[in-house]
């Protein structure tokens, strides 16, 4: 039998090289997420033993093959759970060690069930002649529905997590987090896989035709290009600031602090921020703040809520915005980049300077700086 390769099939074994080295290198990281990336090594894993089984599939199709690949297929029934336990140990402290109960595997366990059955009760040829004759097209689409809904059900529970996550992280933090834009292109890339798949299972199922590049073959490019962007990324991130799932319910007490300890505190912070320029610090949290303050991360954040109306993230950087604005006026915008001042001033990411000056000035940082030239 002649063997011949062709550029899918170089696609999938450069998918599964890429797949052993990152679920293994992943396993020895003895920090930067590391019980949130053992969930990630598994998931890796997984994509990288159905890349081998479709290798096999492609290359070497027999009716044992053929038999064999609907077991393979059962292992797509365990991306949405381990997507939704890696979001959740990625993003909160509480769920570190959080496992998932045995209920969320039971569509994994029904699909072996059903793979065996037929592997158990049909010879290979047998089954083939059966697929052949159009008797197991409906139960395949059925499938391919409860596999589509099944998963997208995880992404958006994961979607959740990943907006809880950014409401109460404004409460704690003074800058963005670089793994959650790596999150959020993870999780969207993961939705436009889904959607797709939906849109090809329509296409084929109502009008029986196929869309080019979107399709079955799409569907395995898709996975070594996930194993290599999502490890390498993973890989390079920092470890991520948790935050604690249960919200605080005393942040939102009206009153809590009576008025003369109130005004007190008001002024401590003001002039923490005036006198002694504690936002210049780019890693600044609500608790950093409360232990100079001697009081608690309550405390602040009622203050903050009640009193400021705004939250921690948005008063520390209107600081920074205010002191880059200060080294504008004394023309250092002529002797330094725009990145290089918001850096100074405390920022630690371009995206985030930008966002929270146009929140600020209503106009971007350049376009301040040309009417500032202009004059």
């Amino acid at each position: 039998m002649e063997i011949t390769f062709k550029l899918i099939d170089l696609i999938i074994v450069i998918g599964i090289c890429q797949g052993i080295f990152l679920s293994l290198t992943l396993q020895r990281i003895s920090n930067n997420n590391q019980k949130a990336n053992s969930i990630l090594s598994y998931l890796i894993a997984l994509a990288t033993l159905m890349l081998i089984g479709r290798f096999f599939y492609f290359r070497f199709l027999t009716a044992w093959v053929f038999q064999w690949s609907i077991a393979v297929d059962s292992l797509v029934f365990l991306f949405g759970p381990l997507i939704y336990l890696y979001v959740k140990r990625l993003l909160f402290k509480e769920q570190n060690n959080y496992s998932l109960s045995i209920i969320h595997f039971i569509p994994f366990s029904g699909m072996l069930f059903f793979a065996f059955f037929y592997i158990i009760n049909y010879t290979p040829k047998a089954y083939y002649e059966f697929f052949l004759k159009g008797n197991l097209l409906m139960y395949f689409r059925i499938i391919s529905v409860i596999m589509i809904v099944f998963n997208m059900f995880y992404v958006l529970k994961s979607f959740q997590l990943l907006k809880k996550f950014k409401q109460t992280e404004k409460e704690i933090f003074s800058f963005e987090q670089t793994p959650i834009v790596y999150l959020n292109f993870f999780l969207f890339s993961l939705l436009a896989c889904l959607l797709a798949w939906t849109f090809s299972l329509l296409n084929t199922t109502i009008f029986d035709k196929t869309i080019p590049f979107i399709g079955y073959d799409s569907i395995w490019v898709a996975i070594p290009l996930f194993i290599y962007v999502i490890g390498y990324f993973s890989l390079k991130q920092p470890e991520l600031f948790r935050i604690s799932e249960e919200k605080q319910k005393n942040n939102l007490r009206k009153e809590r602090l009576p008025e003369a300890e109130a005004q007190l505190l008001k002024t401590k912070l003001d002039s923490l921020m005036i006198n002694e320029k504690v936002f210049l610090q780019s890693d600044l949290t609500l608790a950093d703040v409360s232990e100079m303050l001697q009081t608690s991360t309550n405390n602040v954040s009622w203050l903050l809520n009640q009193v400021y109306k705004t939250t921690f993230y948005d008063f520390i950087n209107q600081y920074r915005v205010k002191e880059f604005l200060k080294k504008v006026e004394n023309k250092e915008h002529l002797k330094h980049t725009i990145l290089a001042l918001s850096m100074d001033v405390g920022f630690n990411s371009k995206s985030t300077f930008n966002k929270a000056f146009k929140s600020t000035m209503h106009e971007t940082p350049s376009n301040y700086i040309k009417k500032k030239l202009a004059a």
